[in-house]
């Protein structure tokens, strides 16, 4: 496949999936054996779907921002911003009503169309610190 083909793969992966929270696509997107390195999950589909789930339970009104999305070979890097407010459980951690903004970087490695596995960094400090879970630091 060419760079931009994965490229518009990826888009609407990241807009369908996570930004819409379409997990009945996700066998459309991603191979049965799919890791996501940094996710803490499991690999394979139905890990995704349930994180899909749980995402759309925490943040039923967020919206993610695809920001910047490259390419090169079998490689495609995503630059996002998910805003929402935190108005269900996630990861123990009970709803709390307020606003996240949440940036990520997530390097997709795809095969005959699919996505096979990344690496996802994403700025969970800042949003545990949004959500008043862990103090923010203090001004000097």
């Amino acid at each position: 496949m060419s760079t931009e083909t994965n490229k518009a793969i990826v888009r609407r992966y990241l807009e369908q999936i996570i930004g819409e929270g379409r997990a009945d696509l996700v066998e459309e997107f991603m191979v049965e054996g799919i890791e996501l390195h940094g996710t803490g999950l499991p690999p394979g589909l139905s890990a995704i779907q349930q994180f899909v789930a749980v995402l759309g339970t925490a943040f039923p009104d967020r919206h993610l921002s695809v920001d910047d999305v490259l390419a090169e070979g079998d490689k495609v890097v995503a630059r996002t911003t998910m805003t929402g407010t935190h108005q269900g459980e996630m990861q123990g951690i009970p709803a709390t009503e307020k606003p996240v903004t949440q940036p990520a970087i997530t390097i997709f490695r795809l095969a005959n169309g699919k996505i096979v596995e990344g690496w996802y960094a994403s700025d969970n400090l800042s949003m545990m610190q949004q959500l008043g879970v862990i103090p923010a630091p203090q001004a000097a």
